[in-house]
């Protein structure tokens, strides 16, 4: 979905139902795009490449099915880099807040 008012903003930004939280191969649970974002930042090679590789990017995935913003979902499906990622999250959540 295309964030287009405040609301919008605010809804990415808030925690996600506890069903729909993402679990990380290595055992980490993402509540919300800033857990994505530390996440991204902190976990290891082995398991961001668990996540994201040829036939998949899981964080892609849950930022459109999830969190309901599909530009950060594309952004992150073009970006195979863990430090790029993390950038794209960063900046993410910095222009949400200034919508929100």
């Amino acid at each position: 979905m295309a964030i287009k008012n405040k609301e919008d903003a605010q809804r990415v930004l808030k925690h996600v139902p506890d069903e729909k939280r993402f679990y990380c191969h290595d055992g980490k649970i993402l509540n919300n795009i800033y857990d994505l974002k530390t996440a991204l930042e902190t976990v290891s090679g082995h398991t961001y490449n668990y996540h994201v590789n040829n036939e998949k990017n899981d964080f892609a995935r849950w930022a459109r099915e999830v969190l309901g913003d599909d530009k950060l979902a594309k952004d992150l499906a073009k970006m195979q880099e863990q430090k790029g990622s993390a950038v794209l999250v960063a900046e993410r959540i910095s222009w949400l807040q200034n919508r929100a």
